[in-house]
This record gives C-alpha cells, structure tokens and sequence, in this order.
C-alpha cells in the first residue's frame, strides 16, 4: 500500500471521529507506521502536524453545527473533545477571531446557503498535498 493511500486511510478515519477522542497511535496502526513516520508523513502530505489538523477539523465542524442547529455551545464544545465551553470558545477565537456565540448570530442572519465553506470543499474535507516519501 502506497503511503498516500494510507494517509487518505487516515483521514477518512479522522473525518468519521472528529466527535470522539483519536490518538496519533491509533492513526499510525491504521497507516501500519511508526508513530514518528506516520507523523512526518502526515505532516508532508497534508502541510500541517496531525492535532493542529484534527483541532481545525473538529473547528470546521463545529462552526457548521453552530449555524445549522440551534444545540447549545456547550454541547457542540463536549461533542468535539473539549472540556469545557470556556476552552472552546477559547480554540474558536484563536481560528475565526470571533466567539462561537457572535458566530452563529452574524451567520445566521446571512443568507442560509452561505454556510462555512471557507477553507474546505464540499465535502468539507481539506485539500491534500500528497508526496511520496
């Protein structure tokens, strides 16, 4: 198995847990790696360290739940692995430069099908760079 096809194996299984709590060493079973190779691998393919790509996916995601549902943010903030709203709110801040409150107001009074398609696809994935190693 090539390593690209393995870390695509990886992804789909970040993307299918974002709401529970994933390992680098789960990740690296599943690519059949080292933890420090998958880690430089994924890191070369995707153009960031694996947890700043988890913490943006489970951001992204959360961003959509936020305009798509009325569930409070503290149940969004446990759902993706935070520990508290305050940290949430925290690591959300630190990515759009607004609370998750202001957030949901400011887009939800836009048009409905505008929603949080920045920096992903339709599928809501990240575009992949993927090199051999």
């Amino acid at each position: 198995m090539e390593y690209e096809q393995k870390i695509r194996d990886s992804l789909d299984y970040i993307e299918n847990n974002l709401n529970q709590k994933i390992q680098l060493e789960d990740l690296s079973k599943i690519a059949f790696l080292s933890k420090y190779h998958y880690h430089r691998l994924f890191h070369k393919a995707v153009g960031e360290p694996v947890k700043k790509y988890i913490r943006k996916r489970r951001m992204a995601r959360a961003a959509a739940e936020l305009i798509q549902t009325d569930a409070r943010i503290l149940d969004i903030a446990i759902k993706f692995q935070f520990g508290s709203q305050e940290a949430f709110t925290r690591a959300f801040k630190g990515i759009y430069r607004i609370s998750p409150g202001a957030y949901r107001k400011q887009l939800n009074i836009r048009q409905p099908q505008d929603m949080h398609q920045a920096d992903h696809n339709k599928s809501g994935r990240t575009n992949m760079r993927c090199e051999a190693a």
